[in-house]
């Protein structure tokens, strides 16, 4: 870089005049030096013939740099502008040693607008008494004219046409001033704090210019005049090289630019002495403060200082890679400043960080990190993984205010992950839990909590694993990856209007646990509660090494050096020295698919045709992307099977999640993959082989091909990461594929290319979920969720065609058996919809769609619409037989073939939930007498059937006949589905519950009951809804049997569970209220009794429950004894008995049912006291069972059913409960 002075002396050695201002002239990319201002045409030099500088005693400077170096492939990369900023202002600064107080404004052209920002961003960052020459530039500027600076970048047609017009290609430095790029945002981002202190103009071509046939702007008005405040802009009427030029005062542009010039004269004159006199006491208070904080430090710590911490501090005082920018925090853990490196690598949070202590080892018991490792070949970062451990701290540390959050955001392929990686290996001992979940969505975030979950024992419900982290006492890491999305930051985009911060539901809110947070989106950094890391490219020296390592793995080091280091620079500097850019370079020379000598022109051809794609739009798209093509093109053209099979199986990653494929997933596919005809896609690897073993074996083949050019990642299973009920059902090997060679995978493809293969994985996911649904691949079909998931998002909201009906049905079955049943429901709803329109009413595959929405509704407690939906089939189904022969029975209206008495057994369970219980008893027998006929007694559907009807009878105490159905239902499914399976279970608590009704063996009853509860936890997990319906069964027999304070833990401890994983309007809630409050009397704990009974008529309300349903009708009982025996208000506990006894009138309930006769006693102790014996006779004709001392035997649990045993002999013959 070079000065021209125009106002120096001819001769050069007269005495220089005495100037009053510097105007300092940087040009742009095109024209250099003094030919970027002179007019074609005329000759004329305007600052220097046209402009009377003389007059305002001007000094017109010209920057001259050499231009072309930053546009050589190989060259400075994104450093190029800091390059040439810093050698402005020391070339300035040395131009200036007698005047360093003299004003400065700055007229750019084009990017020599971006080095001047960058430059004064550098000057201002100078703050050291050593480096007041520096300094002083930032401090004397008073103005800026910007010509058509491209603040936010060139368009990618400009750079093409461009680059085409000089016969270049596009090299990393073009590529970084692409729109909104990260290092123009790096500039604006540093430039941000001077807008306001600095007069600012910025001018814009209105004139297009012509490169080859076609017209276009180089630099448009949106990118030349951005929002900025309290700035001028206007454009001028010449083309952007013609707008630097003027051949005369009447040149378009010309008043404006020298109007504005002279306004910045007579202004800077009058403002800068006091802008010195300002930074001057700014400078003095600072350093005054730093000192005063350093001997407040050195009594603190003068045993054991820092390290880490003195080495930034001075760093940033002192370093050649100087601030940029200073943030002050005020939040207790966070940094206190921040810095970043100029040469845009890395920047770094710098705290006031504690001195370094011993970590104590310990075993690490949980390591579940997908299969991921780091790879052999990392290299770099080892200061801030340095820096990350002294944050991070002890982990024996007893503040459990919160875990320790910290958040490393940076560009794609920059090695986050990486880093991550390699930092837990290395502190692996120092945990007893190290936890990793992709974050590349919600959804896939909420799968990896609920693996979490299920691992700790809590099940698969939302928030299991976050609980179990904050519950433990043992130290633990967890590892949020990905969480690049605006929604799930909360920063707005998606759905997330609100700016609802979806991360912090997944960060625990406490526990002795460390967060670590990687992210694409610098906005992650507001995570953070100790500081951040801002990952870019590797430093030079090591990028260099890490492609020559990894090109020449079996070659001397020193030697590779040697050799290829010139070459294996100039490639790693246009791949902006990404790691991930650089690995992939280094396979594909390996291969020798492009030797390192020409390697670089077949990128820079490549990346050329990449940028005319619509999805490439900046420098690490375009590198990155570049990497991939080169050596998937050379796959592509290869004819060997496992070649082929290779292209194939990229692009049906393209459609899964990427991570943690299954390869077992293609060979259980591959038989029902087969029968499908009208597919366009159709991989002969899936296809061609005739055994599932020979389809695993091509899979493996063409994986390793990609593996070996490394496209993909191949994964064990993690042993440790799987509960023991499953590990032996699960595949072995897994796929992975880092996020941007996903996004790529899918981009590279054609929209009708993409449908057909969206089709095809689509297919593969669906044929690979078994119709029967056996538990022992309840583990497999988990794995699937994910990919289910990333399909989906993909697919249309509704199906069209039948196939897509198909695999929406299948993924609902999956959704339904995770207990997703929200999303079951919604794809199941539009699976009977779509059937319905195209098939039928009374089509069978209608009937089973319509049995299986149903079956959601019931688990979702939404009863009255199952009820209704199963009627109507049942209407349907009566009309429209499946042959002739279902007609001849008697009486006909009654038919007894299956798919019918399968509905009427649905119906059975949706009635008795809903409190039907009579229809329930008269529906099951239906349904067990048709089953019983049509498939004998041991089929499964008989087998469900005889539970619902037994359940029933049990809950119509009847308990005869439902303990005798129970044991043989019990037997049958122990043999056939063994001890341990759901419907086993469900049958074995019943069974305890219909002993623990009879109250004839309640130490059986527990046994039964506590033995579920554990199995169900164990299998299922601690917060499963079935589960939480164990612990509400147990607490019922610990009741009876007196143990009230265990009861009373057990269930508070549940009902946050509850609320969380059910909802608070669920049956679930007021299962769970209802025992508790039952409890709550029996302790005498009367306040926390009537906020129970609150909370459950607020249920009932919202829910609208009918009143002669069993739980309002116990809720109601509950309420009146409330009333009666603590708040002493008899009158209102007679009216709330009154209106129950009226449902027996009105046939709603029976004179028999245990609960009419809870409250004809109750009313009759009313009576009794206020002596009313006729009332009393009256009461005990017409519910003869009040003094029955069996009648109160029920499942249903009567609010004082059991104090009445706590009581003298003579209470017990009058307490109505």
């Amino acid at each position: 870089m070079r000065f021209i002075d125009l106002t120096e002396s001819d001769d050069g050695g007269g005495t220089l005049p005495s100037f009053a201002i510097d105007l300092v002239f940087v040009h742009g990319l095109r024209e250099a030096g003094l030919k970027a201002w002179t007019d074609a045409d005329t000759g004329a030099l305007w600052m220097r013939d046209l402009f009377r500088h003389k007059k305002y005693g001007a000094r017109n400077l010209i920057c001259e740099y050499d231009a072309t170096r930053l546009v050589t492939p190989g060259g400075p990369s994104t450093s190029g502008i800091y390059d040439e900023a810093s050698e402005l202002i020391h070339h300035l600064s040395a131009m200036r040693t007698d005047a360093e107080s003299r004003p400065i404004v700055f007229i750019c052209h084009e990017i020599g607008g971006l080095i001047v920002k960058r430059a004064l961003a550098f000057s201002q960052s100078r703050r050291d008494a050593k480096l007041a020459h520096i300094r002083s530039i930032h401090v004397s500027t008073y103005g800026v004219i910007f010509m058509a600076t491209p603040h936010r970048g060139f368009s990618k047609d400009a750079l093409l046409l461009w680059n085409q017009e000089h016969n270049y290609s596009p090299n990393q430095f073009m590529l970084s001033l692409l729109y909104d790029s990260e290092a123009l945002q790096e500039i604006a981002d540093q430039f941000a704090t001077l807008v306001r202190r600095l007069a600012i103009y910025n001018l814009w071509e209105r004139k297009k210019t012509k490169l080859g046939e076609v017209h276009t702007y180089i630099v448009d008005q949106a990118s030349a005049a951005p929002s900025w405040e309290d700035v001028d802009q206007c454009g001028i009427d010449a083309t952007h090289s013609e707008m630097a030029k003027f051949s005369s005062r009447r040149s378009p542009g010309y008043r404006l630019v020298i109007a504005a010039l002279e306004r910045y004269i007579k202004s800077a004159i009058r403002t800068i002495p006091t802008r010195w006199e300002q930074d001057c006491d700014l400078l003095q208070r600072e350093r005054e403060h730093i000192a005063a904080s350093l001997l407040a430090t050195g009594h603190a710590r003068h045993a054991s200082p820092s390290h880490i911490s003195s080495t930034m501090m001075e760093s940033a005082r002192h370093s050649s890679a100087p601030l940029s920018r200073y943030t002050t925090v005020d939040s207790r853990d966070a940094p206190l400043f921040r810095y970043t490196t100029m040469d845009s690598r890395d920047s770094v949070s710098v705290v006031s960080t504690p001195s370094r202590e011993p970590h104590p080892l310990r075993t690490n018991v949980h390591y579940c990190v997908q299969g991921r490792r780091s790879e052999p070949y990392y290299i770099g970062r080892q200061q801030q993984a340095d820096h990350l451990e002294l944050r991070l701290g002890a982990t024996d540390s007893d503040d459990c205010q919160g875990p320790k959050v910290f958040v490393i955001h940076g560009l794609p392929g920059s090695g986050k992950s990486q880093f991550c990686l390699k930092y837990i290996e290395k502190v692996r001992n120092r945990y007893w839990g190290i936890f990793w979940i992709d974050c590349s969505s919600v959804k896939t975030a909420e799968d990896g909590f609920a693996s979490l979950g299920q691992l700790g024992g809590k099940g698969t419900e939302p928030g299991s694993g976050q609980v179990w982290l904050t519950q433990t006492t043992e130290p633990w890491l967890l590892v949020l990856d990905n969480a690049d999305d605006s929604y799930l930051l909360g920063l707005g985009g998606g759905d997330n209007v609100s700016g609802q911060t979806v991360l912090t539901s997944f960060i625990p809110a406490s526990g002795h646990g460390h967060v670590l947070i990687t992210s694409r989106n610098p906005g992650a950094k507001l995570y953070s509660t100790l500081g951040s890391f801002d990952f870019r490219g590797l430093l030079p020296k090591d990028a260099i090494t890490l492609l020559l390592r990894l090109a020449y793995p079996d070659k001397d080091q020193q030697e590779t050096w040697e050799l290829y280091s010139k070459d294996a620079g100039a490639i790693a500097s246009e791949l902006g020295h990404l790691a991930l850019a650089l690995k992939q370079a280094a396979a594909t020379i390996r291969k020798n698919v492009r030797p390192l000598k020409t390697y670089l022109d077949s990128l820079l051809g490549c990346r050329t045709t990449l940028l005319k794609r619509t999805a490439i739009k900046n420098a690490t798209d375009a590198n990155i992307v570049a990497t991939w093509e080169l050596p998937f093109n050379g796959i592509a053209n290869r004819d060997s099977t496992e070649y082929r099979d290779a292209v194939d199986l990229i692009h049906m990653f393209a459609f899964m999640h990427f991570s943690l494929v299954p390869c077992s997933v293609f060979s259980i596919c591959s038989d029902g993959f087969k029968g499908v005809k009208d597919l366009n896609v159709r991989p002969r690897a899936l296809t061609e082989p005739t055994s599932r073993q020979m389809v695993q074996d091509r899979i493996l083949a063409a994986a390793r091909v990609l593996y070996d050019h490394s496209i993909i990642s191949i994964t064990e299973t993690e042993s440790q990461c799987v509960k023991p009920v499953a590990a032996t059902l699960l595949p072995e090997t897994y796929f992975t594929l880092h996020p941007a060679i996903h996004q790529w995978a899918r981009e590279r493809l054609d929209e009708s290319e993409q449908l057909g293969w969206l089709r095809c994985t689509a297919t593969v996911l669906e044929h690979a979920i078994s119709t029967k649904m056996e538990a022992s691949g309840r583990g497999f079909r988990r794995l699937l969720l994910p990919h289910i998931r990333s399909c989906m998002s993909l697919m249309p909201g509704l199906p069209w065609t039948s196939e897509q009906t198909c695999q929406f049905e299948k993924f609902g079955y999956v959704f339904a058996e995770a207990g997703l049943w929200k999303l079951a429901r919604k794809l199941q709803q539009h699976v009977m919809n779509h059937r319905a329109r195209t098939l039928g009413q009374s089509h069978p595959s209608t009937i089973v769609a319509k049995q299986t929405l149903a079956s959601t509704q019931w688990n979702l407690f939404d009863v009255e619409e199952s009820v209704k939906l199963l009627r109507n089939t049942l209407r349907t189904q009566r009309w429209s037989r499946p042959s002739i022969l279902d007609w001849l029975v008697w009486p006909p209206w009654k038919p007894v073939y299956v798919s019918y008495c399968v509905t009427l057994d649905a119906l059975t369970q949706s009635l008795w939930l809903a409190g039907h219980r009579e229809w329930s008893l008269m529906t099951g027998q239906r349904a067990v007498d048709g089953l019983m006929r049509q498939l004998g007694s041991n089929d499964p559907l008989t087998l469900s059937a005889m539970f619902n009807l037994a359940r029933t009878h049990l809950h119509m105490n009847e308990h005869d006949q439902s303990t005798d159905m129970l044991e043989q239902i019990l037997a049958k499914r122990e043999h056939y589905f063994g001890p341990d399976h759901p419907d086993t279970l469900m049958v074995r608590n019943e069974l305890g519950m219909a002993k623990f009704a009879q109250k004839k063996d309640l130490h059986e009853a527990e046994r039964l009951v506590r033995g579920v509860l554990e199995s169900r936890q164990r299998i299922l997990g601690e917060e499963h809804a079935y589960s939480l319906w164990s612990v509400n069964d147990v607490s019922k027999v610990c009741i009876e049997l007196g143990r009230l304070d265990e009861a009373r833990n057990m269930l508070e401890e549940i009902v946050p569970v509850v609320s969380r994983t059910l909802g608070d309007k669920h049956v679930g809630m007021v299962m769970t209220k209802s025992n508790l409050f039952r409890v709550y009397l029996l302790c005498n704990m009367w306040d926390k009794a009537k906020k129970e009974m609150k909370d459950l008529f607020a249920i009932f309300e919202e829910t609208s429950l009918h009143q002669e349903h069993p739980d309002y009708v116990l809720a109601r009982l509950g309420r009146a004894y409330l009333l009666y025996e603590h708040e002493k208000n008899s009158k209102e506990a007679e009216r709330i008995c009154q209106g129950i006894l009226s449902q027996v009138d009105k046939r709603k309930l029976s004179p028999e049912s245990p609960r009419v006769t809870s409250a004809a006693r109750l009313l009759i102790r009313v009576c009794r006291e206020q002596g009313r014996d006729a009332d009393i006779k009256d009461l005990e004709d017409k519910f003869p069972l009040v003094n029955c001392p069996t009648s109160l035997q029920s499942i249903d649990h009567l609010p004082l059913s059991t104090l009445g045993r706590r009581r003298s002999s003579s209470d017990r013959r009058t307490d109505c409960f």
